[in-house]
């Protein structure tokens, strides 16, 4: 069983297949789905060094979810961007409630952690002393290692991450605007990011979850499993009014880069979500 930080990583990456925001371009989703049980183990193996019968329950866990979520969830995701797609082209484009996609899209990442985590958190109860000692110092190195990085070169991340709101615009929109640059650039400079706060979240969640594993009291692979699902249960209040108003500040810039959207735009995102669909539903069939 990997840590929460991975896990988050891999419930994630399968879940914004819906969106297509990991990938570079349309062309490029069915290559990388259909290698995404071995992307998971490698990125489980980097935080655990599990014994051949621990390997094999992985592999096969894995294995599972990857074929539950190509029969299951795949179409759903496809008919999603269909209807998306037809509104878009029937100009209904500012009628769109983002509220209601966020929900559908946090639906969509809810049920492929819960089955993740399902399928993963027994193999928590193979974990030996030393593995537990190993997969806490990982995380450790991990965090430090995020938090070194902002604050050695603030400006630099802050340009990375304007870099990646313009890449993932572009994917859906074509060529932005002067004005759409100008919102995105806006944005990031004003909305605020605290990494010690955000450090200090993920030390508390992730002291929480190692003393589960390894105390092992009753009922911990279920409490285990709620700590993932929900870790906002775990927020101070300052890290929740913070991560509130990111979430505000966000929805606030698809807005207006929405309403900024030219007619060429507007066919570019129609195309994009089409195409996105096709490929989840060639996915699905194969």
């Amino acid at each position: 069983m990997a840590a929460p930080a991975i896990l988050a990583r891999i419930s994630r990456t399968a879940a914004l297949l819906v969106t297509a925001l990991l990938l570079g371009s349309c062309s490029s989703i069915q290559f990388a789905y259909n290698q995404l049980d071995l992307w998971m183990r490698w990125q489980i193996d980097d935080y655990v060094d599990f014994t051949p019968k621990q390997k094999g329950q992985l592999k096969g866990a894995l294995g599972s979810f990857h074929s539950w979520h190509r029969q299951t969830q795949l179409p759903r995701y496809a008919e999603f961007l269909s209807r998306l797609a037809d509104r878009v082209e029937e100009g209904q484009l500012q009628a769109l409630q983002l509220a209601s996609v966020e929900e559908q899209v946090r639906l969509f990442w809810d049920t492929a952690s819960t089955q993740l985590y399902d399928l993963l958190l027994p193999l928590a109860a193979e974990l030996d002393a030393d593995q537990v000692d190993e997969l806490e110092q990982k995380l450790r190195e991990k965090r430090e290692e995020s938090l070194e990085k902002w604050q050695k070169s603030p400006e630099k991340i802050q340009r990375r991450r304007k870099k990646q709101i313009r890449k993932q615009s572009e994917r859906w929109l074509g060529s932005l605007s002067e004005e759409q640059e100008q919102l995105i650039a806006a944005w990031v400079a004003q909305v605020e990011y605290n990494p010690l706060l955000r450090d200090q979240q993920r030390q508390i969640w992730q002291s929480h979850f190692i003393d589960l594993l390894r105390r092992k009291p009753v009922g911990y692979l279920a409490r285990m499993r709620d700590l993932m699902l929900n870790p906002e249960q775990l927020w101070s209040e300052d890290y929740k009014q913070l991560q509130e108003q990111r979430h505000r500040q966000a929805r606030q810039l698809s807005e207006q880069i929405l309403a900024s959207t030219t007619e060429v735009q507007r066919r570019h995102l129609t195309g994009a979500l089409r195409e996105y669909a096709r490929d989840f539903r060639t996915l699905a069939s194969q």
